[in-house]
């Protein structure tokens, strides 16, 4: 065996652990005799894959859904408003700086916020119970399987 591979199995067998000098002369010893066309009795080893778990399925929020729609109403609505924030908040900086007028937020999770607080209350049950309905056909009808 090629003394590259002798020394990637000692790295990989005191690799992330302290050892001492005595633990290395154990291990040499104990596995191999160095010498004249003397080798490593075994192949190294091959560390295991550990098999991919599913991604973890999340419930639908309110917020989810303005995020998911089919022809992106919210988001782009969303996008718009963070964009005309950004140019408002550049225009009025001097103003903002000066603390007579406040910044409007950039952030896409805040104006979100904002547009949902803007939607009627009716519009926003509506919504809702879309999101519940979806709930319950995705995640139910998981459980009732399982069981």
């Amino acid at each position: 065996m090629s003394l590259n591979a002798f020394l990637s199995s000692i790295a990989e067998e005191f690799s992330g652990r302290e050892f001492t000098t005595k633990d290395l002369v154990e291990f040499v010893t104990g596995e191999s005799m160095i010498g004249a066309g003397v080798g490593f009795d075994e192949k190294p080893k091959k560390k295991e894959k550990k098999a991919k778990k599913a991604p973890k399925k999340i419930k639908m929020t309110i917020r989810q859904y303005f995020m998911t729609q089919e022809k992106d109403v919210y988001k782009i609505r969303v996008t718009e408003r963070v964009e005309e924030n950004k140019k408002h908040n550049k225009e009025h900086a001097e103003k903002i700086e000066s603390k007579d007028e406040e910044s409007r937020p950039e952030n896409f999770l805040k104006v979100l916020k904002i547009v949902m607080d803007e939607l009627s209350p009716e519009h926003l049950e509506e919504l809702k119970e879309k999101v519940v309905k979806y709930n319950e056909e995705h995640f139910n009808t998981e459980s009732e399987e399982e069981e």
